[in-house]
């Protein structure tokens, strides 16, 4: 490629900078500011790519700063990362062991694949997004422990508790409605819930989390939510296909709507029911086809701006 190939280790506080085929490793201060002089410093047009591993948000300096000086980078799957220390032998891990290995695998690796442009995701919508699904997480773990407490004083504080995370809940619904109600999602929010099974929670997790949404084929989308078959057949042995990996949010709100679907929508139900009936597949192995007929359909309404063509009205 003639560019750099650059691999971040990123922390709270730093990032660690390596470039493939130079052992030194620079740190500096994980801030938008001192990020971009980096940049500057070393010269965005030079840079091929950079790769980074997901750190449940730390990284969010370092994406705006490449978004902002147009550099291309890749959030690498910490398991794409794993497989590869143990094709080098690598056993010891520190940040910087971390990040010349993620730019030799930006080298080895990445710049033998095509990469779609992704678009860029909307950061207040994914953060409130994630917020929601913490509160759900909480509530119902607040929720169960309240149905086998004995003590009253117990059942009390409980209950007190999940009163306030259903109001914060409630706001949080509220603030990602309106969010989405004044911004440029609001079109592509009512076109999803055109197709029967998909309502609010499920559009604006789709927005949120899969800003691919609609820029992708739809092999490619589905392989990376993980609804995708993966194959494991070796000579005459022909294993289970499996689906796993990708993202767990957005999966998670498919089982919902399919099962709503092959119960409401009289497209998905008959696939449904063909697989199972015809098929004879089991009822899980049929959900997760349906999962992803859904995906792939919303994915191409997205792509070509049309509603569903089922659709006999906006969906309730």
């Amino acid at each position: 490629m003639g560019k750099m190939m650059i691999g971040v280790d990123v922390a709270k506080e730093w990032i660690d900078v390596a470039i493939a085929g130079d052992g030194r490793v620079k740190r500096i201060v994980n801030s938008e500011q001192t990020i971009a002089a980096w940049l500057v410093q070393t010269g965005a047009g030079s840079i091929g790519l950079v790769a980074f591993e997901p750190t449940g948000g730390y990284e969010r300096h370092l994406r705006r700063c490449l978004l902002r000086a147009k550099v291309a980078s890749k959030q690498v799957h910490p398991n794409e990362v794993v497989a590869y220390r143990r094709r080098r032998g690598i056993k010891a891990k520190t940040d910087r062991i971390d990040a010349r290995l993620l730019a030799d695998f930006a080298g080895e690796e990445l710049a033998r694949r095509e990469f779609e442009p992704v678009p860029q995701a909307d950061e207040v919508l994914r953060e409130l997004a994630s917020r929601r699904r913490q509160l759900q997480a909480l509530l119902h773990a607040e929720t169960c422990r309240c149905d086998v407490a004995d003590s009253a004083i117990v059942r009390k504080s409980l209950q007190a508790v999940i009163a306030t995370l259903e109001r914060s809940l409630a706001t949080v619904d509220k603030a990602i409605a309106e969010h989405i109600a004044s911004s440029a999602h609001a079109e592509t929010s009512r076109r999803l819930q055109t197709f029967c099974g998909v309502g609010p929670a499920i559009s604006e997790t789709l927005i949120a989390d899969l800003p691919e949404l609609g820029h992708l084929s739809g092999k490619k989308i589905a392989a990376l939510c993980g609804v995708a078959p993966h194959t494991r057949d070796s000579g005459k042995q022909c294993g289970h296909a499996t689906t796993g990996h990708g993202r767990p949010g957005v999966r998670k709100v498919l089982f919902n709507g399919a099962r709503s679907a092959i119960q409401h929508n009289p497209v998905m139900k008959a696939f449904y029911r063909h697989l199972v009936d015809d098929n004879h597949r089991f009822g899980k192995v049929a959900l997760t086809a349906v999962m992803r007929k859904m995906l792939v359909t919303l994915n191409a309404m997205v792509r070509d701006g049309s509603d569903w063509k089922h659709a006999a009205g906006p969906a309730a």
